[in-house]
């Protein structure tokens, strides 16, 4: 069987899409060695992946802005590719599925219904057509998967698809996340991004846009945390494009001059590698985002073994269920009461921290893989046993 995929997500390999773009397929490679798996991307990637897989470069080549070169990439020059390399099934791990049908089964993957229902990501006249046709074409594919139960109910409500036609494929920790970094390399990466590996710190890692409610957790941090203890927030990641959507991020950098005990500090983009000597380095992670698809940064802090404080959004206990301490989106004051109970409490910081290194991930990348291919071959009713 060979399989063509759209792996534009391999450029942005930090990304929720990038993941589970390298690490389905990595991992369905894997499992199965004699499968043929052809990856498209519209530049280079500097990507480790199984010898089963191939990553094929189709540049873009449409007139315009960047918009429509990637829309045209999607709906034209992909799809061509793959039909003209006779994959038997293609599969597109986020909403880029052809809208007029790709002469071949079509798997699709939503993570999420952001950009379909959020004003704030649908601002512009084109970006609300480009997203309202790719929901259009979720509903022509021959099956749809999701990274969660709560993405699932919101796919179906907008969608109304068949429920035989749509099924979970979780997301995972990768490999890196389950193995014990020493004290000397996690000093090693530490230092590499400019912090001190004597103080502890509260960790963050994801996207800066409006949803991932970030100016929250600074408010906390400022004023529960950072005029009392001698303890940071530590921030990774950054933002890749210039919008109004990711001021959160542009306030950070005015707020890490503070003279108060706690700082603030941005990290910027951090190598895949080096994220489990930080999870492992830190004191405990936090999110407090409003809406995901699936978040996986819990997971990682989890099987990281450090304690997680999250918002109290449905998917956050779908994923790490009572592993977590919960507050409100819009609990600020809360969630600065229980980073400061975490410092102050000894016991309740070492119940929590027990907890998360007996943490054990109920998902795992090879059992959504043979889910995944499972499908696959009831789309192209074939026998191949796993």
């Amino acid at each position: 069987m060979k399989i063509g995929v759209n792996g534009r997500f391999l450029t942005k390999p930090f990304t929720g899409i990038g993941q589970h773009t390298k690490y389905l397929f990595s991992a369905m490679a894997e499992v199965l060695p004699s499968l043929k798996i052809v990856m498209v991307t519209p530049e280079k990637v500097d990507v480790e992946l199984p010898k089963n897989i191939e990553i094929a470069v189709v540049e873009e080549n449409f007139f315009g802005n960047a918009g429509m070169k990637k829309t045209y990439w999607e709906q034209r020059q992909v799809p061509k590719f793959l039909r003209d390399h006779e994959v038997d099934l293609m599969h597109f791990p986020y909403p880029s599925n052809p809208w007029n049908g790709a002469g071949k089964p079509v798997c699709v993957t939503v993570h999420d219904t952001i950009p379909w229902e959020s004003e704030a990501y649908r601002r512009s006249m084109t970006t609300r057509l480009y997203q309202d046709s790719c929901r259009f074409a979720v509903k022509k594919a021959d099956h749809v998967f999701t990274v969660s139960d709560a993405s699932l109910h919101d796919v179906l409500r907008l969608t109304h698809l068949e429920d035989s036609k749509i099924s979970l494929s979780y997301n995972a920790p990768a490999p890196h996340f389950l193995k014990r970094v020493d004290s000397a390399e996690r000093t090693k990466v530490l230092i590499k991004y400019g912090l001190n590996h004597a103080r502890r710190y509260f960790f963050y890692v994801g996207g800066y846009d409006e949803r991932k409610n970030v100016g929250m957790l600074l408010e906390a941090f400022e004023k529960f945390i950072a005029p009392h203890y001698d303890i940071d927030l530590v921030l990774a990641g950054g933002k890749s494009v210039n919008d109004g959507l990711y001021s959160s991020f542009d306030n950070i950098v005015h707020q890490q001059h503070s003279t108060r005990p706690g700082k603030i500090i941005t990290t910027g983009f951090v190598e895949e590698m080096d994220l489990p000597a930080l999870y492992q380095s830190a004191f405990a992670f936090v999110n407090v985002s409003k809406h995901e698809g699936c978040n996986l940064p819990l997971l990682e802090a989890l099987s990281s073994g450090i304690p997680v404080i999250a918002s109290d959004i449905p998917v956050h206990r779908e994923m790490v269920g009572n592993h977590a301490v919960y507050v409100g989106i819009h609990e600020s004051d809360r969630l600065g009461e229980v980073m400061d109970q975490m410092l102050r409490d000894g016991q309740f910081y070492a119940t929590r921290l027990l907890d998360a290194q007996n943490y054990h991930c109920p998902f795992s990348w090879k059992q959504t893989a043979e889910k995944v291919f499972n499908v696959y071959e009831q789309l192209l009713d074939l026998k191949t046993v796993l």
